[in-house]
């Protein structure tokens, strides 16, 4: 059977969180991290957490659709993201890896004609996690790293790129939470990743990126000694995208799903509350939000 190994938090903890999490956090900073060895600079969005100690922080790597909403401003996910971990004392950084190169998403473009792959991504993720290491007001002993989507298909390369082709001086990962990776070539190709305290939320409906292969690749590394503090939850009647609040609907224009037909993608509200209260809890037991000595 597969180990759960997250531990309750306080329910004194948790209301505090919610309180917090209703007064706005202040607006992201717009950051250009140095240039890639392609060139490329990686803007990012970053939020320092208040007070003038070391901090935790969380990097967050956005899915196929990018950062943006269709008006321009962040997405409601991942402004919704920033302001619970602001609250939470944690500083985010969110790299831009699509309109840092001209793109603004990916989602309709089969996986074998994107100009923007995970490979890039895992360098991308690389690069802010050193420039978070860099920054006087982190923590660099208590990083974490969420994705979403394509974010966390990328979140989970990370892991592996970092085990068989470590860089000197990078920063410790102390903990990675990922929403509905796509799992399949790194279960088949026996993938082993760092080892760091991983969370994956996954909806047992979903038709783009199915939870199965992800719950396999968990029990593959367990058996093979590679991950013993994994906690993989699997929310019923959930499609992709089961922690926002839009509708589920039929995408016609997702070429890279299970079905022909195209993808459902929409949320669940108690998913969404029951992973959200997961994420939480993980982020406090693995960051452990206080200030560094």
């Amino acid at each position: 059977m597969l180990a759960t190994v997250l531990r309750r938090i306080l329910p004194a903890a948790a209301l505090g969180l919610a309180t917090a999490c209703a007064v706005a956090a202040p607006a992201l900073q717009r950051v250009d991290l140095p240039p890639l060895p392609s060139g490329v600079v990686l803007r990012a969005h970053w939020l320092p957490a208040e007070g003038a100690e070391r901090r935790p922080a969380v990097l967050a790597l956005h899915g196929c659709g990018g950062l943006y909403a269709k008006g321009g401003g962040l997405a409601e996910r991942y402004r919704e993201t920033a302001e619970r971990l602001h609250a939470a004392g944690y500083a985010v950084l969110m790299p831009d890896s699509f309109g840092s190169r001209g793109l603004r998403e990916i989602c309709q473009t089969r996986y074998r004609e994107r100009s923007v792959d995970v490979a890039q991504r895992v360098q991308d993720a690389r690069a802010a996690l050193a420039w978070l290491a860099a920054q006087p007001q982190v923590d660099v002993r208590r990083i974490g790293v969420l994705g979403w989507s394509n974010g966390a298909t990328t979140t989970l390369n990370l892991l592996e790129q970092r085990r068989t082709h470590p860089e000197p001086g990078e920063p410790a990962i102390a903990g990675a939470a990922v929403f509905y990776p796509g799992c399949g070539p790194l279960a088949k190709r026996q993938a082993v990743l760092e080892a760091a305290p991983l969370v994956m939320l996954l909806g047992s409906l979903d038709d783009w990126t199915p939870a199965q292969p992800c719950v396999d690749f968990a029990r593959s590394l367990q058996a093979r000694g590679g991950g013993s503090d994994i906690t993989v939850q699997v929310y019923e009647d959930s499609y992709h995208g089961f922690d926002g609040t839009a509708p589920v609907r039929l995408r016609a224009d997702v070429p890279n799903g299970t079905s022909r037909e195209g993808v459902h993608q929409g949320g669940n509200p108690e998913a969404r509350t029951k992973s959200l209260a997961v994420l939480d809890a993980f982020w406090s037991r693995v960051l452990a939000a206080r200030t560094a000595p």
